[in-house]
């Protein structure tokens, strides 16, 4: 009995347990030389890493390529777009009253034109971190205005890396509150290299997709984080907001076949937003509700160039900011106001020798004034 156990084992082994072994030694080896070597047409990042959880996807993958004549480097944001350096730089108080924040949706080429002359700081790449930061930097520059503020719900994923298109800043929580840890970012263009056992990652992955009916954003690792992260920056924005006397409004993107099987950031997110009792466009919604008032497929919404809005989308989203804006323009009526007893001049420090507002200053000079004039 104890002999015939013996070969039963032996040949199983023989048999499995050995070219198992063999064949785990080669995929290794091979995965090993793929990525070494950075064999493009072989390496397929996304097969060993999860784009939503892992840093290494991000450190493998390395920068992506970006119009330099569009953006710049930025130390805290990495990017920037050129038309608004000065905005980053300058001490000046700005009077346009309609004011973008956001990542690729705003950014979109079938958006930007519908507001062409308004202020957007708007850069494709961003996640929820980059436009918290980017409103944080700008925002004292835009007292009574409406700040819309729009992103993709996969943008909460971001800011727990430091690495994804390119190196970002990243905030760490330290005492209850998210400091950055890693500014000025170095625009890099050398990938992180560090060692790991692809065999390994790719089981692990596949199995992980299997059980996810092959959806990474079925994944919540870290998900108490990204909650908590989001929570810090809305509550911050919508503090600040209230001190400068803006008009918020928060838009929330979904690609198409979220709209239809919405993951765990959708109902977190409009859950949140009701609760802060913020204005809020839910685009899933704007696109479900005229779904059904116009009977069209939900292909009508989105392009097949970037998975992002159609034109028809996007139309859709400008219909809802000027709702807003309409609802909003009554700030604009004035109420009340006084007489200065001057003649603002040059000489009197009020204008510079163009003949413009020195708002700053008159804003200091006439505080008691304004104060008086918010009072009654």
């Amino acid at each position: 009995m104890i002999l015939s156990l013996n070969k039963i084992f032996n040949k199983f082994c023989k048999y499995f347990i050995y070219p198992l072994i063999l064949l785990i030694i080669v995929l290794e080896f091979s995965f090993q030389i793929i990525f070494f070597f950075d064999i493009k047409s072989l390496k397929k990042t996304i097969l060993f890493f999860n784009p939503y959880c892992d840093q290494s996807y991000w450190n493998i993958q390395g920068n992506s390529s970006y119009d330099k004549k569009i953006y710049s480097y930025h130390p805290i944001l990495t990017l920037i777009k050129k038309s608004n350096e000065s905005l980053y730089e300058e001490n000046i108080i700005n009077d346009k009253k309609v004011v973008f924040y956001g990542s690729s949706f705003i950014d979109h080429e079938y958006f930007l034109p519908f507001y062409e002359e308004e202020n957007n700081f708007a850069v494709k790449s961003y996640g929820l971190d980059q436009i918290y930061k980017s409103y944080m930097i700008t925002k004292n520059k835009f007292t009574n205005s409406n700040v819309i503020i729009g992103f993709l719900l996969e943008d909460l994923d971001r800011a727990i890396f430091d690495q994804r298109n390119f190196p970002k800043l990243k905030f760490v929580k330290n005492n209850n509150i998210y400091e950055l840890n890693n500014v000025p970012v170095t625009f890099r263009d050398n990938k992180k290299n560090s060692n790991h056992v692809y065999t390994y990652n790719f089981i692990k992955n596949i199995f992980f997709l299997f059980l996810n009916e092959f959806n990474y954003k079925k994944d919540e690792c870290v998900i108490d984080t990204k909650k908590d992260i989001f929570k810090f920056f809305i509550n911050n924005i919508i503090s600040n907001s209230k001190k400068l006397n803006q008009n918020l409004i928060f838009i929330t993107f979904n690609f198409k076949n979220d709209v239809t099987n919405p993951n765990w950031r959708y109902h977190f997110v409009k859950d949140y937003f009701n609760s802060k009792n913020v204005n809020y466009i839910d685009m899933a919604k704007v696109i479900k509700d005229d779904q059904q008032k116009n009977s069209l497929e939900i292909s009508n919404y989105y392009n097949n160039k970037d998975f992002h809005l159609s034109e028809y989308g996007f139309i859709l989203v400008k219909k809802e900011i000027d709702l807003f804006n309409t609802k909003f323009g009554k700030w604009e009526q004035i109420k009340k106001f006084e007489l200065t007893p001057e003649v603002w001049s040059i000489e009197l420090g009020l204008l510079t020798p163009t003949m413009k507002m020195k708002r700053k200053v008159i804003k200091a000079h006439y505080q008691e004034l304004i104060e008086k004039i918010y009072a009654e």
